[in-house]
């Protein structure tokens, strides 16, 4: 999945968490089981423009400090090596589904937009219910 992606589904599971540690440890494995299904990533500079902007917005939607956002930075938090693997400065993958496992790529999108849709729901129902336990 592209990071964003990672992201706001790592967020909507952070949602219903009742720690930010908890959301946090939620997110990487949301990372882990994403990064199973087949999908389409895209490239440094498009991946980064997207995470800031998901993160950006479940920050916005549920607080920077709600267990939504941690589980938004868990979840694209294994993505970084990606990021310093393309400026050079990481020489090896070391989450393990991006050494082995990694879902097939593939060309279509949508997949990823209908589950990013459906998890920031989520995510804007349990902030305008004003439930955001610590």
């Amino acid at each position: 999945m592209t990071c964003a992606a990672h992201a706001i589904l790592a967020g909507a599971v952070g949602a219903i968490a009742r720690s930010r540690s908890r959301a946090f440890l939620a997110g990487l494995g949301t990372h882990l089981l994403a990064d199973l299904v087949p999908h389409r990533d895209f490239g440094p500079v498009v991946e980064l423009v997207m995470v800031a902007a998901a993160l950006a917005a479940v920050g916005r939607v549920a607080g920077f400090d709600s267990p939504a956002f941690a589980g938004s930075v868990g979840g694209a938090a294994p993505d970084l090596e990606n990021g310093l693997d393309a400026l050079g400065m990481a020489q090896c993958p070391c989450f393990p589904t991006h050494r082995h496992l990694h879902g097939r790529r593939v060309r279509e999108v949508w997949s990823q937009i209908a589950v990013s849709c459906a998890a920031f729901g989520v995510i804007l129902w349990r902030g305008r219910q004003g439930k955001h336990p610590r």
